[in-house]
Order: structure tokens, then sequence, then C-alpha cells
């Protein structure tokens, strides 16, 4: 009976996604844009899109099963998510259909891949667990493993990647950098368009699981760094120095990203959602009634923003942080240094 069940078991990898009228309200871990589409992945292969800004949403079709991580378009048609066992997928018709393009499901060292970027159409690079780090020059149709490209002997876990200006990490020369989150208060910064990555270091002795960046008018790139703890963490130096911002909770914080005002939303466990002012001067802390984790949130009109995480799909207004629907905590001035 062990040998028949053996022989009938297939790995997730290899099995398409389930089309569910729950998908929806599953674990959802990260959300993008693609010109006015939505679109969010998580648990069971989940894909799901919105042309409606959030109100409505679709089920893409999937050819895996595994838990999806992360998801980044570079135009309009085109995408990659990176999920478990090294697992990427793409799309090539904005996010409707998807297709396996590489896992790592033999490797000696198994573990998931936390997050996707691409500087152009056909580099890119991935980046998870153990120190994983791939790259691909060819749209990723191959992906070669950039371990050796990365200042970490130590192999600490890679969880997410930012870059200063979007898409445009085109210079060699370092007009853009690429910045990677990591264990110990380290993040990874590299210069010359994901050829190096050096370490930088933070007075966190914990995991940073997210990073926002955005470049100033002087051409310095502005950073937020969250993780555990609620530990968050400021730079205004592209990464050279870093300070402390107190923000009075313990929730470890997950996703973010900026408004349109200049201000970042950064949200995590127990519902919890940090506004930081533009400035990065001040923090008022809200928290949904649900108390569900939050995995991620993006502003998608004016004043309406949506929601990923154990909930799946959530939808709010800008204005309700101020309402009585959100509990708001507290508001802060609460800078330190390290």
């Amino acid at each position: 009976m062990q040998n028949k069940a053996a022989g009938l078991y297939q790995d997730t990898l290899d099995l398409p996604a389930l089309t569910m009228a729950s998908a929806q309200h599953s674990l959802l871990l990260d959300i993008a844009f693609v010109g006015e589409r939505i679109v969010a992945v998580g648990e069971r292969g989940h894909i799901l899109y919105s042309d409606d800004h959030g109100e409505n949403w679709q089920q893409a079709q999937v050819d895996s099963r595994a838990q999806l991580n992360a998801v980044f378009f570079i135009d309009d048609n085109t995408g990659w998510a990176v999920g478990e066992d090294a697992l990427i997928m793409q799309t090539t018709d904005g996010g409707v259909s998807w297709h396996k393009q590489f896992d790592d499901r033999d490797a000696e060292v198994r573990g998931p891949l936390l997050d996707i970027y691409f500087k152009n159409a056909e580099q890119g690079f991935a980046i998870g667990v153990f120190n994983k780090l791939y790259f691909t020059d060819n749209g990723g149709e191959n992906w070669q493993n950039w371990q050796e490209h990365a200042d970490n002997l130590d192999e600490w876990h890679f969880f997410s990647m930012a870059v200063s200006d979007g898409h445009n990490a085109e210079s060699s020369s370092g007009n853009s950098s690429i910045y990677l989150t990591s264990e110990v208060g380290l993040l990874f910064r590299s210069t010359d368009g994901g050829e190096n990555f050096s370490p930088l270091q933070t007075d966190h002795d914990g995991s940073f699981h997210g990073l926002l960046v955005k470049r100033d008018s002087t051409g310095k790139d502005v950073l937020l760094a969250f993780g555990v703890g609620g530990k968050l963490f400021s730079s205004t130096d592209s990464g050279n120095s870093w300070l402390a911002i107190a923000t009075g909770i313990e929730s470890g914080l997950a996703g973010g990203s900026w408004l349109t005002d200049g201000s970042a939303l950064i949200v995590g466990a127990n519902g919890v959602m940090l506004k930081v002012s533009s400035d990065l001067k001040h923090v008022a802390k809200y928290q949904r009634d649900n108390g569900l984790p939050l995995n991620n949130v993006m502003q998608t009109g004016p004043d309406s923003l949506v929601l990923v995480g154990l909930g799946g799909i959530q939808r709010m207004l800008l204005t309700e942080l101020v309402s009585p629907s959100i509990k708001r905590v507290s508001s802060s001035t609460g800078v330190q240094h390290d």
C-alpha cells in the first residue's frame, strides 16, 4: 500500500492551482499594479486579478499549486511570481495565465524564494532563504546561481528587494541601487546594477522583512526598513547611516508602500497599520478591527487602498484611518538615534 501511495504522489509544484470561489479570501501575500490591473498572489498557487480597482476579482490560470510569495511586473503584459522550492512563474498576458520557468526542488538545501525584481525585460533577480540569489539575463528562460556576487558568507536569508527608481536600474555606474533585506539587522546594497551586493549594518539585531525606497531631490535614496518586533529604521543617505523610529508596537511588520502624498503605509501582524509622514518624523498607528495579519498594501486610487493578508483581499479608504472603523492607537514623533 505504501508503494502504491508513493506512486500516486504528485508534487504541488506539478499540479495546477484549483479554481476556487473562496480564493480571494485565502492567504494572499503580495500585490502589484499592472497598468490599471491589480494582481495578488498567495497560497495554493492562487493568483487573482482585478480590473476595477479591487472591487471584483478573477482567478488566473496557474500551472502550479505551490504557495507564491511575491509578484513583480516589468510592463503591462510580462510579470513573474516566486514561491516554494524556488519556484518562478511567468505571465505574458498581464496575469491571466502563468507558466513555470524554474524550480529548485532537487537542491541540497530546499527553500522558498521570497521576492523577485527585473531591471529590464531580460535581466532579473530572485532571492530567498539560505542566501538564495538567482540571476537571469534572458527573461527567465535560464537562471544562474548568483550567490557569489553577495558578500554574505554566513548565508543569512534574503527577505525582500527594492530599487530606488522603480524599474530603472540599468546603469552599471550606480544611478540606481538595488537593496536586499536580511537577518541580524543587515541589508545588502548593489550600486553596480546587481553585479555585487555589499552589506549595510544597522543597530537592529533581528530580521528586516520589508523595505521601501524612493529617491529625494538631491539624488540620495530614502529608505524605510521594517520587520520583526515592530522595528522600523530609516535612512536618508542611501543606507550609509540609519535611525531607529519608535513605533510603540511589537507586532511584526510585513509589507508597505509609498502613498501619493509622499507618506508611507506599513502593515503587519494583528491588523497593525503604521502611517509614516513624508519627512519620516511622525508615525501614526492604527489597527484593523478584525485583527487579521496583513502582508501588503497598495494605494489604488486617490482615497482607496487594497490590502492582502490572512483574510485575503481587503479594501478600505484612506479616510477610514481617522474613522471609528479603524482604531487609532497612537501618534508620535518618535524618531530616535540608533
